[in-house]
């Protein structure tokens, strides 16, 4: 995940585009993104470029040419876990999501939601992955018996066929 700051991006245009041409012309795909006034958020397809020799390499030199444009910090080991299916309902879903996550302990690092409403998608350190999809799993799908009345979202979230994915 690289988080990239500037404040020249304010109110500027084109600051997005040669964001995505240093992707672009180092053949790097993005999977998810989060922007603010100042800031973008992406993580990479590692399918892309963590199947490659020279990994770290590759890092580096993305961060070099993005440091030309704006601050950009790298941070490794992060992963994807996405809450997909109908998600009309996302402040509901988000906030069960992030009730269970608070309750592991698990802080999020990033979210990226696009606006078909498809699918969620929350960026986590790697070595809690795993323990966020099988609480998930356990809030959303099995109802998660901790008394806080949340249970009864659980029948809506399996009628729009939510599922979680890593």
């Amino acid at each position: 995940m690289l988080d990239i700051v500037s404040t020249r991006m304010l109110g500027q245009f084109g600051f997005l585009a040669k964001v995505f041409s240093i992707f672009e012309d180092l053949g790097i795909s993005v999977d998810c993104v989060a922007t603010s006034e100042v800031s973008i958020s992406v993580s990479l397809d590692p399918s892309k470029i963590w199947s490659r020799e020279l990994i770290q390499q590759e890092l580096d030199h993305v961060v070099e040419e993005l440091e030309k444009i704006a601050f950009v910090h790298l941070l490794q080991q992060r992963a994807i876990v996405s809450l997909i299916g109908n998600v009309r309902k996302s402040s509901l879903i988000l906030e069960k999501a992030f009730h269970v996550l608070r309750r592991i302990g698990v802080n999020v690092q990033m979210i990226s939601q696009g606006a078909s409403k498809v699918n969620m998608s929350l960026i986590v350190h790697d070595s809690e992955a795993k323990l966020c999809v099988e609480a998930l799993h356990q809030a959303f799908f099995e109802g998660d018996g901790d008394g806080d009345g949340d249970d009864r979202l659980t029948a809506e979230f399996d009628e729009e066929n939510l599922r979680l994915e890593l």
